[in-house]
């Protein structure tokens, strides 16, 4: 199999957020309460859909929600350590957005990555940064809540 089979060549439309007209900055996105330690929660209240979970060290973690193999919603899958495996063919994905591993292969595609978001847990707030540019995270950037 060569690399390009290995990555679904049509997923679930994950939506594009370098076009969505908001300003840069951290976005509300759950309160701490929401997000227990081992559990992966769907984000839709953000440009684009997410999926975030508590990883080793209480880390919250965000990367987009579709998996890259075969699309399945990463949010029905399992929390392990720092990353999240798939619910479909167990790809895990840490949360840099990298495949970490894939139980049943030698090698692991160099495709095989997630665009992976900024996080920050502040006065029970979880917050994910947001800038349709992809500039990097600002820690004095404005907060938007809900």
């Amino acid at each position: 199999m060569t690399n390009d089979q290995l990555i679904a060549p049509e997923l679930p439309e994950q939506l594009d957020p370098s076009v969505v007209n908001k300003p840069s900055g951290w976005y509300e996105v759950l309160s701490s309460d929401q997000l227990e330690s081992k559990k992966a929660v769907q984000i839709e209240d953000f440009p684009t859909q997410l999926v975030a979970w508590r990883g080793e060290g209480n880390k919250v973690c965000a990367l987009d929600l579709y998996c890259k193999h075969m699309g399945a919603a990463l949010s029905c899958g399992e929390v392990d350590g720092n990353s999240i495996r798939c619910p479909f063919h167990a790809w895990s994905w840490n949360k840099d957005g990298d495949c970490d591993d894939i139980p049943y292969a030698k090698k692991i595609p160099d495709k095989a990555k997630i665009r992976s978001w900024a996080t920050d847990e502040k006065d029970g707030l979880i917050y994910v940064w947001f800038d349709r540019n992809g500039k990097k995270p600002d820690p004095d950037g404005s907060r938007f809540n809900k």
